[in-house]
């Protein structure tokens, strides 16, 4: 046992861990309401925004943007994320409910349906993998968790996931896992974290801070962990293990996503980018 797990799991027994994760045995609709998602592309060195069924990229840190093509799917639903590999140039996701998965390799001027092999289309999060460029990973709203290895391709069901809605998946390559890395799910009431072997969920340290929105974790320090609340932006040094609210001048963020140089990027309701050099302590608009 490495010192990330022992310090993850040695207070929680196999058995208690068990019987706690049997309690979250199927998965709810994803919530309605439209939130944006913010999301940095670090082959392309950009950062993309999903606002108001649109799907925008800055290649300047967030002072201008530009719109990406998205197919014509996307009217009759809803986009709610957008996800790129880590090692793999081009490749664009995009998903949401009655959308289900998108692909596209062009900057968006063709997109590929990626949903044979899921049940619906009603996805409500997705994410790829950390350095697995080719596995993604989705939430259907009532089903579960799916998991594909071949970019979309064919698709197995992994997990039934949490009970409570998820917003949003995301892979961390931090250490301690049984398999390549961590998944954490974002509901409104918590964060919730598994193993990629979805060996079971549990919550994360308690985090009393309202409604949650999303996380982000610093791509070389997989512990040091951001979630953004509606009582403000919350740390963790160790993973999600435990949480200390960052006293900040910020207003309420609702999604967030970190550069590998450590900016720190956050949008409101309105979509509006703010950024933080300092750990989410100050923030300045990106013109600023």
């Amino acid at each position: 046992m490495n010192k990330i797990t022992g310090r993850f799991w040695r207070a929680l027994s196999l058995t208690s861990w068990v019987m706690a994760s049997l309690s979250f045995v199927s998965m709810a609709g994803g919530a309605e309401e439209a939130l944006p998602s913010l999301s940095y592309d670090q082959t392309g060195e950009r950062l993309l925004k999903v606002q108001a069924n649109q799907l925008f990229e800055s290649t300047d840190g967030g002072a201008a943007w530009t719109m990406i093509p998205l197919p014509d799917e996307v009217a009759e639903g809803r986009l709610v994320t957008v996800s790129e590999p880590a090692t793999a140039e081009q490749a664009l996701y995009i998903a949401g409910p009655s959308i289900g998965v998108q692909r596209s390799t062009d900057h968006g001027e063709t997109w590929q349906e990626l949903n044979d092999g899921l049940p619906n289309q009603d996805v409500t999060a997705l994410d790829v993998h950390r350095h697995q460029p080719e596995t993604l990973y989705v939430v259907i709203a009532d089903d579960g968790l799916y998991q594909s290895e071949d970019a979309g391709t064919t698709w197995k069901k992994m997990d039934s996931g949490p009970a409570q809605p998820v917003r949003r998946l995301i892979h961390s390559d931090m250490e301690g896992s049984m398999q390549t890395g961590w998944l954490y799910a974002v509901s409104d009431d918590a964060v919730r974290l598994s193993m990629d072997c979805f060996c079971g969920w549990r919550p994360t340290g308690e985090l009393d801070a309202g409604r949650v929105y999303d996380l982000a974790y610093k791509l070389d320090d997989p512990e040091h962990v951001y979630v953004a609340t509606e009582q403000g932006l919350w740390r963790s040094d160790n993973g999600g293990q435990e949480w200390q609210q960052v006293k900040g001048d910020g207003p309420t963020f609702v999604t967030l996503t970190l550069a590998p140089q450590g900016t720190l990027y956050a949008l409101d309701r309105e979509g509006e980018l703010m950024r933080s050099e300092d750990q989410g302590q100050t923030w300045t608009p990106p013109d600023a």
